[in-house]
């Protein structure tokens, strides 16, 4: 199956979709952190954004303060943003005092206790969520749960598969989408550096993440520390990272191995978490002692994810109706957008996944594994710097060469997605200019920023979050298109957790049998 898909993708393909990748969807789903007087928020969830565990477009992710905006994937990219844009709105006027808070790096943190676990009520999925982030809690830190970011859902059209160049082939279709989307992950990861470079937010860090190896770090201010070429230390082994999960290595050769080293990592025990247990005698403190708990506690800078909507497990829906799209997972907050993510970045990565779906990228080996995770460890803590050289097809390139020769392969994308337009081709070519002057990158701004307006890391968060907060207050119902469905799906999402908890008929355990069993 695999050799006749790459003899498939080995012809002229770009001339064969170039009229039809205008029209991939994107959806977004970004995560903030609830903060008040400069500490996180110990609130619970407001009941004005509706059921956390039910609502469709406002939710929580591993701290109940960790606010997660989510929407639904669409064509049209500034209708999605503009819908991210009225969801911020619609929850800065309903978590009075809070500001959200616009770094992925949190505010500091004096103890773990200070961030609370997300609460999803009484319900058999509300538990399981909770005990899972309990777990998570216990094997990796509160800390580094609540960092923050942004995920990127693309999917191409359908209408790709029915395109001359796939519905011929004599492959179930299912796994010849599956196999694009799969060589499209492997060429995501082999150039998520760039992305690293150029998106990366976050070249600040205070101490209490740091425990040692801080020698190479500068001081910013009493709290705060930085590396001076850093891009994303959200990214790097002092973000959210760990060693333990670095050592887990899931094939992104095919679903078949995809999922497999998944449902491995589900079903093998694991020595150290199996003591966690032990320790926690009073309550569950993990859903299991595996290596994964479950397989969305796999880390990767992007995900193959399957369109079904359920509380199946991933490799379940992804057994039933193979890849529909990926979730880019690298990208940091933009504390330059109110939301996060702006439409510069959002037409650049719709032309950069739609390179790396049409591009052939052979399968992984194991050195070549090695280079792209030291290339991104490397760009993360000093992409900035002016001579940084990469590794690529084994041999040194600097930064800046490769990332110049990913532009001009992407501008002729660029022009297509253009239309009648140049919006995506000047993107493109804005995107060139950072490549070429590391002082215009976000994590280049954001410290000149700090230097320049004598500010603490804290203050600047503060500064930005209460100015954003204020803009929104000044708003009117009335300007929110979407205000009502909002409204609406708040008290929706309250009833139809009621309706889930008043159903539950059978034990927890017989749920978390259920759950695993498929």
């Amino acid at each position: 199956m695999v050799s006749d898909f790459n003899k498939c993708i080995e012809k002229n393909i770009f001339s064969e979709l170039k009229d039809l990748l205008r029209f991939s969807k994107v959806g977004f789903e970004k995560e903030s952190l609830r903060v008040i007087n400069s500490s996180i928020s110990q609130h619970p969830h407001p009941e004005l954004l509706g059921s956390a565990l039910c609502n469709h477009y406002i939710t929580t992710d591993f701290s109940e303060a960790q606010l997660e905006l989510v929407t639904p994937p669409l064509n049209d990219k500034i209708k999605g943003l503009r819908l991210l844009e009225d969801i911020h709105h619609f929850v800065s006027c309903n978590i009075e005092d809070e500001i959200l808070w616009p770094f992925s790096m949190p505010v500091a943190i004096n103890a773990e206790e200070e961030i609370p676990i997300a609460y999803y009520g009484p319900s058999n999925l509300g538990v399981f969520k909770q005990i899972y982030r309990n777990g998570l809690s216990h094997r990796y830190g509160r800390m580094m749960q609540a960092i923050s970011g942004v995920h990127y859902n693309y999917s191409v059209p359908d209408s790709i598969w029915q395109s001359s160049l796939f519905k011929n082939m004599d492959i179930d279709s299912q796994k010849v989408r599956s196999a694009a989307y799969f060589n499209m992950l492997r060429n995501i990861y082999r150039i998520n550096w760039l992305i690293l470079y150029l998106f990366g937010a976050s070249p600040t860090i205070t101490r209490n993440f740091l425990t040692e190896d801080n020698h190479s770090f500068k001081q910013l201010d009493k709290q705060t520390l930085f590396l001076p070429y850093a891009t994303s230390l959200r990214m790097s082994n002092f973000g959210y990272q760990n060693t333990r999960r670095k050592k887990l290595e899931v094939s992104i050769n095919s679903i078949a191995e995809y999922i497999s080293g998944l449902r491995k990592a589900t079903n093998t025990a694991h020595s150290e978490f199996a003591k966690i247990q032990k320790k926690n005698t009073n309550f569950q403190a993990q859903i299991n002692e595996n290596i994964l708990q479950i397989d969305d506690e796999y880390y990767a800078v992007a995900r193959a994810k399957s369109k079904i909507i359920s509380d199946k497990r991933t490799t379940t829906k992804l057994n039933q109706s193979g890849v529909n799209f990926i979730e880019l997972r690298s990208l940091d907050l933009n504390p330059f957008s109110r939301i996060g993510i702006d439409t510069e970045t959002t037409f650049f990565l719709e032309t950069l996944l739609a390179y790396c779906f049409i591009k052939q990228g052979q399968h992984f080996t194991d050195d070549e594994i090695k280079n792209i995770n030291y290339n991104d460890a490397l760009v993360a803590t000093q992409g900035r710097e002016p001579r940084l050289d990469l590794l690529k097809d084994g041999e040194t390139i600097s930064l800046k060469d490769w990332g110049n020769q990913i532009i001009d392969n992407l501008l002729p994308i660029a022009a297509v997605l253009d239309s009648n337009k140049n919006q995506y081709t000047e993107v493109v070519d804005q995107m060139r200019e950072k490549i070429n002057d590391a002082n215009q990158t976000l994590s280049g701004r954001l410290l000149d920023k700090i230097a320049n307006n004598n500010m603490s890391f804290i203050e600047l968060g503060e500064s930005i979050g209460e100015e954003n907060k204020k803009h929104y207050l000044n708003l009117n119902q009335s300007d929110n298109p979407n205000w009502n469905l909002l409204e609406k799906e708040a008290i929706d999402s309250h009833n139809q957790q009621k309706r889930l908890e008043n159903k539950d008929g059978e034990s927890f355990e017989s749920f978390v049998e259920n759950y695993f069993k498929y």
